[in-house]
């Protein structure tokens, strides 16, 4: 696992890299258009509003979150305690103390919470990115031959 796009698709395309600088721009281009109409079927086939992924981790949250009592200090502030730890989740802001609702942009489980006590849904503060909708429009453009 590597985070430089450069190591990973080297190591996809190893066997092709003894070709001709031709055959192996053609060998890549038919990699990359596979792995798009892999990634198009795989969005076709969500019918949540956010995708797969961040559905689960949203899912994974609300389990996090089942368990934590909330206090309300303001229309959008609440102090939300988990066990014996304190956070502030503040909605209108997208932001709390823990860090993770603003580095993700999608609801930690304390934020959760808070949407829970106030009967909000959560779609309303993930980030649009991260929704089918979003998703679908990443593949919209062909990996064509010419």
């Amino acid at each position: 696992m590597t985070s430089n796009i450069a190591d990973s698709l080297n190591a996809v395309i190893k066997d092709a890299r003894e070709l001709p600088i031709v055959e192996l721009l053609e060998y890549t281009r038919t990699l990359l258009e596979r792995w798009t109409i892999e990634n198009i079927l795989n969005a076709k086939g969500i019918f949540t509003y956010l995708g797969k992924k961040y559905n689960k981790e949203l899912e994974d949250n609300m389990t996090l979150s089942q368990k934590m009592r909330v206090r309300a200090s303001t229309n959008y502030i609440h102090n939300v305690i988990d066990s014996v730890k304190r956070f502030i989740v503040c909605l209108q802001n997208k932001r709390c103390s823990c860090g993770q609702f603003q580095l993700d942009e999608l609801p930690c489980p304390h934020a959760l919470a808070a949407l829970r006590h106030k009967n909000e849904y959560s779609e309303n503060y993930s980030s649009p990115y991260y929704t089918r909708e979003s998703l679908m429009q990443t593949y919209e453009i062909p990996v064509d031959r010419y």
